[in-house]
């Protein structure tokens, strides 16, 4: 898992912004005011005001993050965000009630204010700064996006710090235990510079704070503390204690040096072989030239190709090789975890049906083309041995019926007999259209009932 490292003002570590006892925190609903004050007598304190809950270990998950994600977008002083988002991210459940505690939590952060007086250090010296945390918040009531909007004050105080810490937000969510997580923030900001740290075990309760007051119950908590930072971060300390006066105990946490880490023994992987199988060499033949010995991808194809078949596989590689840009491989593989290749096989399908299509209406229309011209040949040759049998008289009949029926522009350029005699083509059109009417006409006509010959009258 990446590491999220969310930057951290010392200030913020050294005091505490959150309770560790929920239900004290829960029964403090009207307002709390938290003072821990120096006790040298000069007035300088720092003070935590609230006129709600105060915020506990969840709510510092929320802030956590939400700055996270102000750190990511270039310290936005306002973001927005998916409320489930922010419950996955923090690890926690997504359900309503959820939902209703992340609200909580906006609410508590926009009640809080921080006053630094005199005690707040920039690493140079000490001075004197008051401000909020969350200036406002809500959700669109279209989108539902929750929208945050962060103090500019305290916004820009992380960001342009230069006196800070890295905390991995992802270990501190495994850390769940309220006082690990405080007393990570302490070791976090005491180990900037240093290996050792010794204090004495009341006033380490203190600072965190406890409610033990004596060395032998404060001992009995932090070591299980100290147990699960050194378990589920990357901070390896340990802790000792030493006796001092009576009734006094010096705590001593010792940070390990980090162990360098072994580069593992490098292992030659093993050729591919290529299998005798014809269909997978197909496949292989689709891919670019210049991947068809890619070890990773043969491999990748050669598992789909068992698993899933050839045409899964072929069509996945078609669709690559026409959309990939860049990176071949990382497409291929998007492409067979989308199946997009069933999108173009069903495009081709569908081209294939229509030009089916188009091909048997094409083949239909030719036939029809051939049949008429086919019927017309016939027409025109029962037309020809119509117009033999015909007398003189009845020729010149249908001649003239044809030339009546030529255009009055014809007519009038061309005499009857001229027309005849010239063979002119508008006019053989229309003797040929006149003589397949007469013809038509006679095939259809009843047969006239043959009349008795008058011997069988006589008789």
């Amino acid at each position: 898992m990446a590491k999220e490292m969310v930057k951290q003002d010392i200030n913020l570590l050294e005091y505490p912004l959150w309770f560790q006892d929920e239900c004290e925190a829960k029964r403090t609903q009207t307002g709390f005011v938290w003072r821990i004050s120096k006790e040298d007598g000069s007035g300088k304190e720092f003070v935590l005001k609230t006129s709600f809950k105060p915020p506990v270990k969840t709510d510092l998950i929320f802030l956590l993050f939400l700055l996270l994600e102000s750190q990511k977008q270039s310290w936005k002083d306002e973001i927005r965000i998916s409320r489930y988002q922010v419950l996955k991210s923090c690890g926690l459940g997504t359900g309503a009630p959820w939902y209703e505690r992340l609200e909580e939590s906006l609410e508590r952060w926009e009640e809080v204010s921080l006053e630094f007086n005199g005690v707040f250090y920039n690493g140079q010296e000490y001075k004197t700064l008051h401000f909020g945390i969350v200036d406002s918040w809500g959700i669109d009531e279209k989108t539902k996006l929750l929208r945050v909007r962060f103090s500019p004050e305290y916004l820009s105080m992380i960001k342009d710090t230069s006196y800070c810490r890295f905390l991995d937000f992802n270990q501190i969510k495994k850390l769940r235990s309220p006082l690990a997580t405080r007393l990570y923030q302490l070791l976090v900001k005491t180990f900037k510079n240093r290996d050792t740290w010794e204090i004495d075990a009341v006033l380490l309760a203190e600072k965190i704070p406890m409610k033990q007051k004596f060395p032998a119950h404060i001992v009995l908590k932090i070591k299980p503390a100290i147990n699960r930072i050194y378990k589920y971060t990357d901070l390896k300390v340990t802790v000792e204690e030493r006796k001092k006066a009576r009734g006094e105990t010096v705590l001593v946490f010792t940070k390990e040096a980090a162990q360098p880490k072994e580069k593992p023994l490098e292992k030659k992987a093993p050729p591919f072989v290529m299998p005798e199988n014809e269909d997978f060499k197909r496949l292989v033949s689709m891919l670019p030239p210049e991947r068809q010995r890619q070890k990773s991808l043969l491999e990748l194809v050669l598992r789909e190709f068992n698993e899933k078949g050839f045409d899964f596989v072929v069509w996945n590689i078609r669709y690559a090789n026409k959309r990939a840009i860049g990176n071949y491989p990382a497409y291929f593989l998007k492409s067979l975890q989308g199946n997009f290749g069933a999108v173009m096989q069903e495009e081709a399908e569908v081209s294939q049906v229509a030009a089916s299509k188009k091909t048997e209406e094409a083949k239909a229309k030719h036939v029809k083309i051939v049949e008429a011209e086919a019927k017309e040949n016939q027409e025109s040759a029962r037309v020809q041995e119509f117009l033999k049998s015909l007398t003189p008289e009845e020729q010149d009949a249908i001649d003239r019926e044809a030339f009546a029926k030529l255009p009055s522009f014809v007519k009038s350029k061309m005499p009857f007999e001229e027309a005849r005699k010239g063979n002119q083509i508008s006019f053989r059109s229309f003797v040929r259209l006149v003589a397949l009417e007469k013809l038509k006409a006679r095939e259809t006509a009843p047969t006239a009932p043959q009349q008795p010959e008058l011997s069988e009258v006589a008789e």
